[in-house]
Formats: structure tokens, sequence, C-alpha cells
């Protein structure tokens, strides 16, 4: 390919001129029309002059610096990047100054391409739009006749119809004073475009603003302006006419006025003063309730910048629903529409309590028609609000109480009616403090981890008597009132965690008016020492939970800087007084409210400041009975009472009575400490050794053994019970000699009898209570404990040597083993049984029982009902299930690989468990949550097909989750510990 040659016949390019305008001059120099010259080039031909300025390629620019011998990038400044906001098609023309276009010899400047250059600086005049003689824009079409016509001549026309021939030059100057404000605004404008950056922006925003100051703008804005610029602004067109009007361009003087008002908010650094001219503007015809400007399209608003949105936002306040202003913030300097991806509200649910803080509770909440709990929950919602992409009232609400009705447009209808418009800026204020600045408590996690009884009743108990108060027990199973102690978890756990505990899914729901009065009681009742303590207890919850943060915490109030809102800070008020009227005066809070100018919410916050007044118990109370207690642990020890009780055979009656203890309290510690409590004197002394050799190898009975030692049987006999040395049975029974039966006699029967008393009754007894499905069934019909029955037969076991049966177990009746089959048979026995029937006294507790008795038993034992559902797990988000040995192997098996997926086959290979036994176990675990579940993908599933044959049926590959990890492991623990 040649080299482009360089053109013989050139023109210098002037300063500011258009490269069309440039293009034109060059042509006549070399005697050839504009679209002559441009083939000659090997330009591409446009139909319009436009696009010889706003779309040259950058490579077709440098290859006409080469032909024309000018530096490289000259050409730049002679066209308008590709990036500039035109806006509308309509604006896309050129205008020109008739004084600028003589002095420059017909050559035309750039800027009078662009769509917000309305008015010449240089010569104080309004641009013209279209030529004098023809009426139509000037320059629309490429120039032709070039070479009849001298530049600056309006030469549109064609073959068919003359060509105008105008001299644009000679046009009448449209004059402009040099304080008019569109002067002002075209040097606003001027300087704009020496900043291109910025320069975009403001003009795309004007572009999008266009069509609303089209119909917001009045004439008493253009009263001054002059009569030239009122009669052009009046035959301006609107869109809203008729669809010609949509593309009617827009004049020098429609474009300065709107210009004129559009800088004074989108040029401008002044945010006050931005706001209050839209302010004005949105003020005139704009309709209630509407985030968008009236004729402002939703495409048009969507393309404004977003800190113009937020000055039209700020702007129209007012006028915008009150879900809108807290989602878009706008009553704040803050104001923005979210972005559908906008995050920040959903993340913000960390930081933001179930119930708003007490101390913008009292700031906050309305002095008349809102509930305290109803509010507190609604306001925290509100917190969710600011920045939610999607309006949804109802799944904001969700988010934290979705007990809550749903009333957050209530609740801000009331906040506005009670004259304090603030409050919803306060709301905004909250959210944009917890973004900024997150809070130091994870209220989240407290749901999550902390325990819905924080406090135990024994811990509670413990707590209260060492702060000397009382722990207020339950004294009666008829009365319905709470116990002091459950009301003590409600106020930890919404200490901790700021729950609603008007939630009746809430395991310390209040469940009634009375149940909530009480426990509004309850903080105002609790000593200072009882807070102190209360407090610490909740900070060893936090620690024990591994979490390193404050107890409580609240935004600042310097949040509420500059607001009037309904209520006082919570330190405003007087303690004292609260104390006065309501403790030492014993009137209600309600009055006190009254008398104090405030509300009932901020009279309960601060009852809860107010410490209740310690009292003195006496030594019969609980209280003085755990003082005695503490007293009888550090008097009584375990050295005092071995100088004292054992070594100095003091009473426990006289050490009481030096001590000051009561005698019952030294009982406890005695025994609490090992020590055996004597009822009388010191037992009698006798020797160990010597008396297992009497009783043991001499067979001699305990009364020939205490005659020989001075004493009484019956102390002998304790003697032998304390040294578990068991007792012959009384009488002639004591000799074994005496209990020998026939050897003929089965062996196992012969074990049960000889040497023991009622031999004959347990073997009996066994015999018919093998007919019975339980023990239960069978005790029933013996008229015995089952304990009884199970101590008997325990008995006949260990005589015998072997187990005799199997316990009734959930749908299986209890069964004889082999042993115990051939006992039964043994017992039947013509011999035996008469034997067993001559041994026992008459009872009709001993007659067998009947067929239909039986039947019974049997019927009832198979009707028995399922056990219920396993317990829930307290922090643990899934479904417990019931453990089998089954399960339990397969929860072993995957813990061994915790983060590995598995498909059944593996785990049947594994544990050797049946497949009718882990498949159906696994969709067990993945219903209750504590398995995920994906089928093979297509690749692998081919790869394994045989060559062939077909793939087979897809595998299912499961994969522990998480929670589940924590259940398994949790189920498997349990039981390796029972």
């Amino acid at each position: 390919m040649t080299e482009a040659r360089v053109l013989p016949l050139r023109i210098p390019i002037l300063d500011g001129e258009s490269l069309d305008s440039w293009l034109e001059t060059l042509g006549r120099r070399n005697g050839l029309t504009l679209s002559a010259f441009l083939r000659v080039l090997g330009m591409p031909r446009h139909h319009l002059t436009r696009l010889l300025v706003s779309a040259p390629p950058v490579a077709v620019l440098r290859k006409l610096e080469i032909r024309t011998g000018l530096p490289a990038g000259r050409l730049d400044q002679a066209v308008i990047g590709s990036d500039f906001p035109f806006g509308p098609r309509r604006q896309r023309r050129c205008r020109f100054c008739p004084q600028c276009l003589a002095e420059r010899e017909g050559r035309w400047l750039r800027k009078w391409w662009l769509p917000w250059t309305f008015a010449c600086t240089t010569h104080e005049a309004l641009l013209h739009d279209t030529c004098s003689g023809c009426g139509e824009g000037v320059r629309i079409r490429l120039p032709g006749h070039t070479l009849r016509f001298p530049a600056g001549t309006c030469t549109l026309g064609s073959r068919l119809t003359s060509v105008c021939g105008t001299d644009l030059t000679s046009s009448d100057v449209l004059p402009l004073d040099s304080d008019h404000p569109l002067l002002a605004a075209q040097h606003r404008v001027d300087v704009l475009l020496a900043t291109p950056s910025t320069a975009g922006t403001v003009l795309a925003d004007l572009n999008q603003c266009t069509p609303w100051l089209m119909h917001t703008i009045d004439d008493n804005d253009i009263q001054t302006m002059g009569r030239t610029v009122r009669e052009r602004w009046r035959r301006r067109p609107l869109a809203t006419r008729t669809p010609a009007d949509r593309v009617k361009p827009l004049d020098a003087a429609a474009s300065g006025v709107i210009a004129h008002a559009a800088l004074a908010f989108l040029d401008t650094p002044d945010d006050d003063s931005a706001v209050h001219a839209v302010h004005v503007l949105r003020s005139r015809r704009d309709t209630p309730n509407k985030v968008i400007p009236k004729a402002m399209t939703a495409e048009q608003w969507s393309r404004l910048s977003p800190g113009t949105r937020r000055r039209f936002l700020h702007a129209g306040d007012q006028i915008m629903g009150a879900l809108d202003r807290v989602r878009f913030s706008s009553s704040t300097p803050r104001a923005r529409v979210p972005e559908p991806g906008d995050r920040s509200a959903s993340a913000r649910i960390r930081n933001v309590p179930q119930l708003l803080w007490p101390g913008w509770t009292v700031r906050l909440m309305p002095q008349e028609g809102m509930q305290e709990n109803l509010f507190r929950g609604i306001a925290a919602a509100l917190l969710l609000l600011p920045g939610e992409p999607v309006l949804r009232a109802r799944g904001v609400t969700d988010r934290l109480g979705p007990h809550l009705p749903s009333a957050m447009t209530v609740t801000l209808q009331r906040a506005l009616k009670s004259g304090h418009p603030d409050v919803l800026t306060a709301l905004c204020n909250l959210a944009h403090y917890l973004d900024d600045h997150g809070s130091p408590i994870d209220y989240e996690r407290r749901r999550r981890l902390v325990p819905a009884a924080p406090i135990t009743p024994d811990q509670w108990r413990e707590l209260c008597f060492r702060t000397g108060t009382q722990p207020g027990e339950q004294l009666s199973a008829k009365t319905t009132q709470a116990p002091r102690y459950l009301n003590a978890q409600r106020y930890l756990n919404q200490l901790l965690t700021s729950a609603d505990l008007t939630d009746p899914c809430h395991p310390l729901a209040l469940r009634s008016a009375p149940d909530r009065s009480r426990y509004f009681a309850f903080p105002p009742s609790l000593t200072l020492d009882q807070r102190d303590a209360l407090h610490r207890h909740a900070l060893g919850v936090l620690h024990d939970l591994n979490i390193n943060e404050p107890l409580t915490w609240e935004p600042p109030q310097k949040c509420a800087d500059g607001l009037d809102l309904p209520g006082r800070h919570l330190e405003d008020i007087e303690l004292e007084e609260v104390r006065r009227i309501v403790i030492t005066e014993q009137r209600a809070p309600r009055e006190a409210a009254r008398e104090l100018d405030t509300t009932l919410t901020h009279i309960r916050f601060a009852l809860e400041q107010v410490p209740c007044e310690p009292r003195e118990w006496g030594r019969s109370s609980s209280v003085g009975s755990w003082r005695l207690h503490q007293q009888a642990k550090t008097v009584l020890t375990a050295d005092f009472l071995k100088s004292e009780y054992v070594d100095g055979d003091k009473t426990l009656t006289r050490i009481a009575r030096e001590t000051g203890i009561p005698r019952h309290i030294a009982v406890v510690q005695a025994r609490a400490l090992g020590f055996t409590v004597r009822r009388t004197r010191k037992p009698f002394p006798i020797d160990e050794t010597w008396l297992r050799e009497q009783y043991l190898t001499r067979k001699r009975s305990t009364l020939d053994i205490a005659e020989e030692l001075g004493t009484e049987d019956e102390t002998v006999r304790r003697r032998l019970k304390h040294l578990n040395v068991p007792l012959r049975p009384p009488g002639v029974h004591s000799r074994t000699i005496m209990t020998k039966i026939d050897t003929s006699l089965p062996r196992d029967v012969r074990s049960a009898v000889e040497g023991t008393l009622h031999g004959w009754l347990r073997l009996h007894r066994f015999h018919i209570a093998m007919r019975f499905p339980s023990l239960d069934s069978a005790a029933r019909h013996l008229k015995t404990e089952p304990n009884a029955l199970v101590t008997q037969f325990q008995r006949l076991e260990r005589d015998i040597g072997k187990s005799l049966f199997t316990r009734a177990a959930f749908g299986r009746p209890q069964q004889p083993t082999p042993q115990g089959r051939r006992l039964l048979r043994d017992l039947e026995t013509d011999r035996v049984r008469a034997l067993m029937t001559a041994s026992l006294p008459h009872d009709p507790t001993h007659a067998p029982p009947d067929d239909h008795v039986l039947e019974a038993a049997h019927a009832k034992f198979r009707t028995r009902r399922n056990p219920g559902p396993p317990t829930p797990f307290d922090d643990i988000a899934v479904e417990r299930i019931r453990i089998t040995r089954p399960t339990l192997a397969l929860l072993h098996d995957l813990l061994a690989r915790p983060n590995q997926k598995f498909y059944g086959a593996e785990v049947i290979a594994r544990t050797g468990l049946d497949p009718g036994t882990v498949y159906p176990r696994l969709k067990r675990l993945e219903q209750a949550g504590w398995l995920t579940s994906r089928l093979e993908d297509d690749i692998t599933w081919m790869n394994r097909a045989t060559p062939g044959r077909g793939p087979g049926k897809r595998r299912t590959f499961y994969t522990l989750t998480s929670e589940g990890r924590r259940a398994a492991r949790h189920e498997t623990q349990h039981r390796a510990t029972a």
C-alpha cells in the first residue's frame, strides 16, 4: 500500500474551529465541494454534518492529520468525544452567532454544536438556531454549492429546490444585558466544559432533568429575562402535547432558561442551596407520595447521578410516603436510592436488637397512641429499612419479629402526627451510624447462642441469699403467679439479647397482662447488690460463650443532635423525684409520669435505676437459714468435728450449743463432711475380726454373741449390717442344715430353695410372671410392686447363677431365656408343684391367672402408644431425631470423615449395615437438616458406564452440614457418657 500524500494546498485550523468548518474551508481552497473533498481524502461520507464532529474514528483523524501536515492529536480539539452527553436527538444541532461568524470569515466554532451552548459571551447575545431566510436549521446536512456561495451562507437546498443562499453573518443580533441570567448560566457552562470529568456528570443530569424542568419552570422564573426570552420560552415544544413535539429541537432561549434553573442545583457545592432550589421546583406540581418528580420518567430518574438523586430525595422529603422517606433517608444529607444488589441493610441486622434501646425508646416514642413493646419492636425493624432495595414492609419486619403486626406505616404516621417529624431523621441517623461504626454487640450471635434461661433456680437462690434478699419461689402449685426466678431469667435474657418477650414463640414469653405487669415490677424490686450480682452473672454467661463484648450498649445521643424529638434524654429525669412519688408515697407510676410531664415508659426505665432498699431478715427466714448454713461451713470444719465430735466425744447438741448453730444445721454439715451422726451415745465397741469369726465361721447366733459381750442382740445385728455381713434368717432356719431338700429334685430348683428363705415363693412368682408380657402387668396381678419382683428375680438369678429372662422393651414382651424355660418346665412337674404348693401359705394372690386376665394384659401391652418426638436442641438449628443403634453407628462413621462427600454404598461397605437401614436413615437425616445432597454430575455418571451397557442409576452424594456436624457430635458424646 502506498504512503498517503500530503495535500499541496493547506489551511491551518483555527482555535475552537469545528472539524466540519475546517474541512469545508480546506475544500474551498482546493476548489472542491465538501462532499467531493471527503471522497478525495478517503473519509467516510455522512449525510449529516453533525457526524463529522461527533463520530469520526480516531484512525481517520490521525490519517487526516498526516494528509494535512498537522501535528498528531491536533484534530482531537476540533471534534466532540463520543462520551459527551448530547442528550435527546432533538438537541443535536448547530447554533451560531452572526458577529462571531463574520469576524471569523464564515468559520464555525466547535462549541456551537454543543446542546448547552446557547449564548455568545463575547458579544453578549443569544445564538441563532435557524436561518433567517429559510427558517431551517443550519448545517443540518453537508454544505453544498460551496463554490457558488461564500462561506457563512445558508446552502440548504437540492436539485429540485433552489438554494437558500442567505448570508448568515447579516442575521439580526439578539442582544442580552451584561448581567442577564442566561449569560451567567453560559459562563458556568463554559467553566464546566473546561473540566470534562465534571461536565460529563452535570450535563448528563441536565439532559435527564430537561423534560421535568420544561413543565416545572413557570412565567415568574423568567419574568426578568426580557421579552425575547419570554416569547421564545412560551413557544417551547412540550412532549406531552403532541407526538411531533418530542422531536422538535429546543431553541437557544429555552435551553438557556433550563440550564439557568438546573445549574442552581446541579453545579453547586452547597447542598443546602441546591436542595432548596429543587424543593421550590418540586413543590409546584409534584404529586404527594411520589418519589420520582412529575414529568420525569423512571428511565430518566435511574440515569441521574447519585448526587443529584440524593438532592432530589432530600428536597422531596415532605411529599413522599413515610416508608419511602425512611428507606431513602430523604430527611438526611445521606439520601440515596438503594441499588438492587445493596446488602448494607441486610448486614445491619447483626447490630440491631429485637427491641429498640431504652434510651432511644424514650426519645422517639410518641407520648400517646402507641404501646411500648409494639413501638420498640417496630422501631427496631425500621432500622433495617434505610437502604433496602425493595420496599416490602412485611419482609423487613419478619427479619427481627415475625410475630409483629404490619404496623410500620401506622407507627411512622403517628410519629409524624405527634408534631415531631424528626423521628424519621433520627431513625435514619441511627441506621447510618450502625453502617459507619457498627456495634460492639453482635445481637444476632447473642440471639443464637445465649440460652433462653441464663440463670437456673439454684443459681438464683444462691445469688439472692448472697445479696441478702428472698428468692421468692412459688410456694404452692395451686397459685398461677410465676416464681421470681422466672422473671430473673426474663430480665437477664432481655438484658443480654434485647429479646421481645411478647413473641409467643419465645420460651420465656409473657403470657398475660398480669404476667407482664409483674415482670415490669421485677427490676424496680431489685436491690443495688442484687442488680450488680445479676449483671456479673450475665457477664459470666458471655464469658462462658467466649463472647468478648460489653453487657449493654446504645448508639450515642449525638445521632439526634439538633433534632426535635418527642421525649427527653433518659438521664434528664430526676431519680429522687421518681423515688419519692412511686416508692415513698406509694403512688402509681402513671401519676409520676403526669407530674413529671413524661411518658409511663420513661418512668418505668427510670425505676430500673432506682434500687430497692434492702431489709433485715431474721434467723427463721430462708435468708437467715442460708446465713447459718454458711456459718456452719466456716466453723464446723472437718478438723474441728474430728477434734470435738470424734476424739472429744462431744455430742452434736453440745457442739451446736457452744457454737450458736442450730443442731439440725450442724447435723447436715457433719453428714456433708462424711461423719457418722449418732442419734444416741457412742457405739458399743466390737472387734471386727473376732465378730466375723464368731458369726460366720463358728455359726454362733447374735444372741449368744451379745450375752458374751454384755450388750443387746440388736447391737450385734446392727454392727454386722455395718460390716456388710449377710444376716441369717432368724429362728431354726438360720441353720443351713435344716433347709436341705431332696437331691433328686432338679438342680436349679434346689439352688433357688436351699439355704434361703422364701425360695419357693420366688419360684412361684417367677412361674406366674413369665405368663404376662411385662413385670408391670405381673405385679398388678400379684398385688405387689414391680421393683419387688425385680429384686426377687435378681436373687433367683444370683442363686441359680444364670440369666432367666429378658426384660420387656418397646413393642417386645418379656421372654424367658433357655435357662429360664428349663426352670419353668421343672416347675411344671408334679413333684415340684406339690412341694411348692405345700410351702406357700394360703393366699388368693398365689392363684394362677385366668385366661381372660392374660389376654387383657397382652392386649394392653400391644396397644401402648409410641413414644413422643425427641426434645429439640437448644442451640443447634436442625431437627432432632430419635437415635437408634444403627443411626449411632452411621453418625460415628460420618464424624470420622466430616467434610467428605459420600454415597450410600460407601457407608454400607464401611459399617456393614443393611441397605434397607442405611438409605432411609440418610433420607431422614437430610429431611432434618443434618445432611445436604446432590445428584452425580453427567460426566462422572457416564464415565462409570460399563462398556456395551448404560450407566445405570445416578449416585446421590451426601455431605454433613455444619449444624449437622454439631448435632452428630452432641448425640455421640451424649451416648458415650450415658
